[in-house]
């Protein structure tokens, strides 16, 4: 009732059922270990742990500890010393424990997903109060032309706000620059264009700066911060809940980031969460585009 026990794919090592997420531990168990016990030679098992989350990492630690007292108590193989097996712990991807990185690698997705909604949200609601917007309706400017004219300029500030993060995050978090970046750039973009599209969607919805400004709040930036696995795991979160996870960009954005900064994984396991980007942007890129639908005429 504890642990959900995983078979080991033929010729897989520890190292890649914890990179691609099939297990959040490893039990490496040596050859001859019943051998080995019944002769009170103390085999040594080793529990290698997934310390990306340092939280879990702890209880994982402290439940392996538990089941291998409890099974050195009651193996009943003959008359040996209390301690019939040595577990040695071994933490992946963050030895120590460093709660930092954990919270540095998420806390990246959050900065990100804020400013930019905020700038497109403000831009697109400030047209419908000041009137200005009549101007696009009247113009030979397809919807699609006019979004992604307005989308641009905050994408490309959400790169730099990205560079500044990033370097900031190598200092007061210990970030490390992945083998392949390609994965994190086109992940930020798409998360950067997502952010903006939702933006602008609620300015376009809503058509007053205040209202906007609140829309982003909740709907970017508090439903990020709660349900997107930033501060616990989302597997955690109340399954009745659970599912608005799926519909957060930073629910995927921010595992990308752990995967390429701590983790150091290519796109095998980013691509699923980066396909999700990709729908996401574009979900909420066609929302804008049918709010706009007036300006659709023939001139």
């Amino acid at each position: 009732l504890t642990f959900r026990l995983t078979p080991r794919k033929p010729g897989e090592s520890p190292e890649e059922a914890l990179n691609s997420w099939r297990g959040r531990a490893a039990l490496i168990i040596p050859v001859n270990f019943e051998r080995d016990a019944r002769r009170g030679e103390g085999p040594v098992v080793q529990l290698m742990i997934d310390a990306t989350d340092s939280n879990a990492a702890t209880a994982l630690g402290n439940y392996a500890q538990v089941l291998n007292t409890s099974f050195a108590q009651k193996s009943g193989i003959g008359e040996f010393p209390p301690r019939l097996v040595s577990l040695e712990q071994r933490l992946w991807f963050n030895p120590g424990l460093s709660n930092p990185i954990y919270f540095g690698t998420g806390a990246l997705g959050l900065m990100l997903i804020i400013f930019p909604a905020l700038l497109g949200a403000l831009t697109t609601a400030k047209e419908y109060e000041v009137g200005t917007v009549i101007q696009a309706y009247a113009s030979s400017l397809t919807a699609v032309q006019w979004i992604l004219g307005k989308s641009i300029l905050y994408v490309l500030i959400g790169l730099v706000e990205f560079v500044i993060c990033f370097a900031l995050g190598l200092f007061a978090f210990g970030f490390q620059f992945p083998s392949d970046p390609t994965i994190l750039l086109v992940a930020t973009v798409l998360y950067l264009l997502a952010g903006v599209f939702f933006g602008m969607m609620m300015g376009n919805a809503t058509g007053n700066q205040s209202a906007a400004i609140q829309g982003v709040q909740m709907g970017s930036f508090l439903l990020s911060l709660l349900l997107s696995g930033y501060l616990f795991a989302v597997s955690n979160i109340p399954a009745q809940i659970r599912w608005i996870s799926s519909f957060l960009p930073a629910t995927h954005y921010i595992q990308i980031v752990r995967n390429s900064i701590l983790r150091d994984a290519g796109w095998g396991t980013s691509l699923r969460p980066v396909v999700a980007l990709l729908i996401l942007a574009f979900c909420f890129f066609m929302l804008n585009v049918i709010q706009m639908r007036k300006m659709q005429f023939k001139g």
